[in-house]
């Protein structure tokens, strides 16, 4: 028996992780109210504050008309506000609302449950490489 490359085993699993995480989104398994779209974005706007539409779809690597799409449903939703860029007033800014806040800290904590209870039998040594390991992965996808 010969020994599987190694970026095989990487692609193979990648693939069938993000297969698996799409459909526990879209089932009745799904963790918490909001959609994987509007989980990131308020993410995004809580932890570094207002952004314009471009700056977070140049983040998401969306094209603007995706990203405003997803602003608005929120907006409707008064999970984000916009308001006008004091340093230019031409410019609108997406901020996260408190109830926008609210529902994020629900949608966080379920998901960090399912994580937890996920990787449970793992030593905190092995969940600490892994998530260095998934940072630099996600890092590489950037460049």
């Amino acid at each position: 028996m010969s020994k599987q490359d190694p970026i095989e085993l990487i692609e193979y699993e990648l693939t069938t992780f993000i297969r698996r995480a799409v459909y526990l989104d879209n089932s009745d398994r799904k963790i918490g109210h909001l959609e994987r779209a509007a989980y990131l974005l308020l993410r995004q706007l809580d932890e570094f504050g207002p952004a314009r539409v471009k700056e977070l779809a140049e983040s998401f690597k969306l094209d603007i008309s995706t990203l405003s799409r997803q602003a608005a449903a929120l907006e409707t939703k008064e999970l984000i506000q916009r308001f006008s860029d004091p340093s230019d007033g031409r410019v609108s800014l997406f901020a996260i609302t408190k109830l926008g806040k609210q529902r994020l800290k629900a949608d966080k904590k379920m998901r960090l449950e399912r994580y937890h209870r996920m990787l449970d039998d793992w030593s905190g040594e092995e969940k600490e490489m892994f998530g260095r390991l998934l940072l630099r992965l996600n890092e590489a996808f950037i460049d």
